[in-house]
This record gives C-alpha cells, sequence and structure tokens, in this order.
C-alpha cells in the first residue's frame, strides 16, 4: 500500500474513532442530562400537588366517590399543563384514588418504597410500572399537622426521553459524517502534501537512501561536514573529525563549530556561513561558495571547499563543506607526476630501441652480419649491466619497476645510480607495506638526483641501497651532493619546510617520514664520508625489536 493511501486510512479511521467516543461521550451526558431534567419536572409536579388544598381536603373525606370527584379536578388541569404521562395520588393505606388508568383506581400500590415515602422521604426513581419502564418523582401529601395522609407520584415515559435521546443521535450522526468527510479531504490534502515534501518517495525508500548516504559518507576519503544557520554541526563523518584534530570515537553533531577546541578560528569562520547575506541576489550566492581554500589545522594544512544549502524558498539553511588533508593530495600528486615521468621514460626507451631496430635491420640487409652480431652482443651487455637486482629478488614488482624508471631518468640527467638489494624477501609483516616502500625509496631516489645536479657537481652519483634481514628491512639512499646543514635537518621532516626557496615544495620527506612511522619504522640522516648526505629507513618485521636501534650506514668515498 502506497505511503500517501495508508495515511488517508490512517487519519480517517482517527477521525471514525474520535468522532464516535465524542458521540458516546455526547449521548451519556444527553442521556443523563434528559433523566436529571424528567426527574426535577415529575418531582416539582408531585410537590405542587403535595401542597394543594383540593388534593388535601378530597383526602380528608370519608365518602369515596366525593374524594375521587375532587382529586379528578385538582389533577387534570395540573397534568395537562405539565405534560406529565401519569399522575397516581393515593391515601395514607396506599389504595390508589387517582390514576390515569381508571381501572387501577382502588388498587393498592405494592412497591416497598411507598411506605418510606409516608415516613418523610421523596424519590426519583426509574422503574417499570403498570404503564411501563417510566422516571417518576414520588413524595408525601401533609395535612395541617404534618401528618402524612397520602402520598402522590408523577411519572414520564422513558419512550418521550428515549425519542428525544434519539432526535439528538440523529444529528450527532450527520455531523459524524461531516466530519469523516472533511477528515478525508483534510488527508488528501495533508498525503499530497507530504508527498510532495518528500519528493515522491516512499519510507522505504527514504529509508534505504539514508543508509546508502550514511555508508557513501563514511566511506568517502574526503571529510564531509554540515552547518545548519545557526552554526551548529547537524553531521560529521570520521574524516572529518580526523582531520579536525579530534579522537575518531568524538561525536561533533549538535555542537557549534566555534565552541570546538582546535576548530575555532579561521577554519570556523569558512564553514560557518553569513546567513543575513541577500539570497535573492545570484552575486551573494556566489559569496558563499568557497572552494580551495587551504586552512592550518593542528599542524595540518587542510584543503576546504563549501557550498549553501538551500530550501525550497530558496533561503540558505546551512552549508556543507568538504575537507582534504593537503598532504594527501601532494602525495597523490606526486604519484601522478611519478607515473608520468615512468611513462615518459617509457615512450623515449621505445623510440630509442625501435632506432637501434632499425640500425640491426639496416646492417643484415647490407649482409654486414658481424657489424649485427657486435651491435646486438653490446646492447645486451648494457641492459645486463643495468637491470637492477631488484628485478629477480623482490617479491613485490613496484620497488623493480620504479628503480628501471629511476635508471632511465639518471640516465638522461647523466647521474650515475647505483644500485643494490640483498637479502630473501621471504619475511612477511603485517605492517610492511611495498607500496608505502616505494613511495618512500622514489621520494628520496628524486631529492638526491636533485642534490647532484648540479652544475658545481661534476659527477653526480646517487647510491640506492635495499636490504633484509631478519630483523628489518632497511633503504638508504645516499649522494654525493652539497650535503644538508645542520640546522635545517632538525625540520626537515616538517610540512612545508622545503631547501627550496619555490613554492610547493616541503612535503615529500613529511610524507616519507609520516610512512615510515605508519609501519613502525623510522628515518635517520647522516652526513656522507667525502661529501653528501645519507637517508635511511629501517622498517622492523620483528616487533621486539625497536626503530631507535642501530642502521647501516654509507661510506662511499
Amino acid at each position: 500500500m502506497r505511503f500517501q493511501t495508508k495515511l488517508m486510512v490512517f487519519i480517517s479511521l482517527l477521525v471514525v474513532v474520535v468522532t464516535g467516543l465524542l458521540g458516546l461521550s455526547f449521548r451519556y451526558m444527553i442521556t443523563s442530562a434528559l433523566n436529571e431534567e424528567m426527574g426535577k419536572r415529575a418531582l416539582t409536579v408531585a410537590n405542587t400537588l403535595a401542597v394543594d388544598a383540593q388534593v388535601r381536603e378530597a383526602l380528608k373525606q370519608t365518602d369515596t366517590a366525593q374524594l375521587r370527584l375532587r382529586i379528578h379536578e385538582a389533577v387534570k388541569p395540573v397534568q395537562a399543563s405539565s405534560g406529565a404521562d401519569f399522575i397516581t395520588i393515593a391515601d395514607r393505606h396506599l389504595i390508589r384514588q387517582w390514576h390515569v388508568n381508571p381501572e387501577r383506581i382502588g388498587t393498592p400500590m405494592l412497591n416497598p418504597m411507598n411506605d418510606k415515602v409516608l415516613h418523610g422521604q421523596s424519590f426519583i426513581t426509574e422503574s417499570t410500572g403498570s404503564l411501563g419502564r417510566s422516571l417518576r418523582a414520588k413524595t408525601a401529601i401533609y395535612d395541617e399537622q404534618g401528618k402524612a395522609i397520602g402520598l402522590v407520584s408523577v411519572g414520564f415515559l422513558m419512550t418521550d426521553v428515549e425519542q428525544n435521546i434519539r432526535t439528538y443521535t440523529y444529528a450527532w450522526l450527520w455531523f459524524m459524517i461531516w466530519a469523516l468527510m472533511i477528515g478525508i479531504l483534510g488527508s488528501l490534502l495533508i498525503a499530497r502534501r507530504v508527498r510532495r515534501e518528500l519528493h515522491g518517495l516512499e519510507p522505504v525508500e527514504i529509508g534505504r537512501l539514508y543508509q546508502e548516504k550514511q555508508a557513501i559518507l563514511e566511506s568517502i576519503g574526503e571529510g564531509i561536514i554540515a552547518v545548519n544557520s545557526r552554526g551548529q554541526v547537524t553531521f560529521a563523518n570520521p574524516q572529518a573529525v580526523r582531520l579536525l584534530g579530534l579522537p575518531l570515537e568524538t561525536t561533533i553533531d549538535g555542537y557549534e563549530l566555534r565552541h570546538l577546541a582546535g576548530v575555532a578560528g579561521k577554519l570556523a569562520d569558512v564553514l560557518v556561513a553569513d546567513f543575513t547575506v541577500n539570497h535573492a541576489n545570484i552575486k551573494s550566492d556566489q559569496e558563499h561558495i568557497v572552494l580551495n581554500e587551504e586552512i592550518e589545522v593542528q599542524q595540518r594544512v587542510v584543503v576546504v571547499s563549501r557550498v549553501p544549502i538551500k530550501d525550497h524558498s530558496g533561503q540558505m539553511i546551512g552549508t556543507v563543506a568538504s575537507l582534504r588533508d593537503k598532504t594527501e593530495l601532494l602525495r597523490m600528486t606526486r604519484q601522478l607526476t611519478e607515473v608520468k615521468d615512468y611513462a615518459e621514460g617509457l615512450r623515449s626507451q621505445t623510440h630509442e630501441y625501435a632506432n637501434r631496430l632499425y640500425l640491426i635491420s639496416g646492417l643484415i640487409q647490407l649482409e654486414c652480419y658481424d657489424e649485427a652480431v657486435d651491435f646486438i652482443t653490446q646492447e645486451s651487455e648494457e641492459y645486463r649491466v643495468h637491470k637492477p637486482a631488484a628485478s629477480t629478488l623482490l617479491p613485490d614488482s613496484v620497488i623493480a619497476s620504479l628503480l628501471i624508471g629511476k635508471k632511465k631518468q639518471a640516465l638522461d640527467k647523466r647521474i650515475v645510480l647505483h644500485s643494490t638489494v640483498s637479502g630473501a624477501f621471504s619475511t612477511l609483516s603485517p605492517t610492511l607495506e611495498w607500496s608505502l616502500l616505494a613511495a618512500m625509496a622514489g621520494n628520496l631516489l628524486d631529492n638526491a638526483m636533485e642534490a647532484v645536479a648540479m652544475p658545481s657537481i661534476p659527477e653526480g652519483q646517487v647510491w640506492f641501497r635495499l636490504e633484509e634481514t631478519a630483523e628489518a628491512i632497511t633503504v638508504e639512499v645516499a649522494d654525493n651532493g652539497a650535503g644538508i646543514a645542520e640546522d635545517i635537518r632538525e625540520k626537515l621532516f616538517v610540512k612545508g619546510a622545503s631547501t627550496k626557496a619555490e613554492a610547493g615544495h616541503g612535503y615529500g620527506l613529511a610524507l616519507v617520514h609520516e610512512y615510515a612511522e605508519r609501519m613502525g619504522g623510522s628515518i635517520k640522516i647522516h652526513e656522507r664520508t667525502g661529501g653528501g648526505t645519507i637517508f635511511a629507513i629501517r622498517i622492523p618485521l620483528n616487533t621486539s625489536v625497536t626503530s631507535d636501534e642501530a642502521t647501516g650506514g654509507y661510506t662511499h668515498e
């Protein structure tokens, strides 16, 4: 059943139940009021007849015929004016001296309550008599000395009361019918409005979309924060909490950004928009959009983008901001650059080998077979010399491919790259990630080649060593450059710190340091004998061996 139909049915049932309960309550109140009103009328008529002098004198008569004649003359006009269905008058012996049914005159009243009436009690009761069920009032008739000389009973048949109740009930039924029709019409309008507000979605679809949204926002690598017009956080995924420098288990929903530790300041100013701007102006809407603004949070550079959230009327009710770690962006940019450089190297190598194949083809066509064999032998020997040992020793091809690319890159820059790979590389550690190891090695090799690619260094050389022992994997990169000053070494692993004057540098070594710590390792800087610098990374394979233990080092002359 569709949500719109369910809503109509539920509201209609609610109207029926409410009006039904009100109808029963109204019927009960009307019945009680009518019974009380009829009883009071009957008692008033009975009291009127009880103090009537003519009735008193009639009951003193000893002549029965005269007695009944006088009572008839006194009761007839009262019964006609009051509308009572019956009036009964009895003497002190409870013998009926007047009754609406002449056949009942002269017969005794057998109700035990009548004795109590003669003793001074008046009653209003509902009982069944000779004329049927009726509401009646009884009171005693007293002479001048206060002695009970009879009683009078005045009654209204319940058929009259029930007729009045039916009249009110019919009116109430019409009211219920109109209320039900109005309820159905109102439920239809409400259902349509709700469906329009929900964009035509069913509750099941909304629940599924909510679950999908939660899963998407928690799985993406970017931090997402939603803020309402009061500056309160309405949603923040785990990545956003991490980028704000807060513990991952922290829940910041409902908090004001300006009151969060570490968030107050420029970041809060960026995330919380100025909601007083006129939203009908297109230019003002553009002012609420922030793209790729760099903010420092907890010694971390965060790239923030913000867009406004609007309601149906175009009024801004909040903002959604994405947060990205600039370090991660730079890492991906660097990886893409390395891939591009590797592709360029392969392209030039392909072009170079195509020229060599053409040379071999020409020598064969000219029947210079000895020269062709000598050329092929020379090329094979050169490939064997330059092919890194990592291609056959390493279980992962990432570093092997990296070294092949760096060999070609160094050759193009007229730099000699020495590589040494030793160890069985059979130990599998849960903390070891070859992709991160390759990223660290690539960063260090790039820095080393930049350090020796100087006019002041005629023969630039770079040494790469990868070694596995039972305790750890060691990566060392050395160069014969100018070296690094002692005061710069202390802040070399801080994000943004660099020996280069150009902007955009100072993140590579910070990434290397971060990756090393992630795998439980360490990185150290040594001064190379003969000039230059040595970077040594040590990744322990045995958790009982600390990362502060000694690492090997180069002593290249």
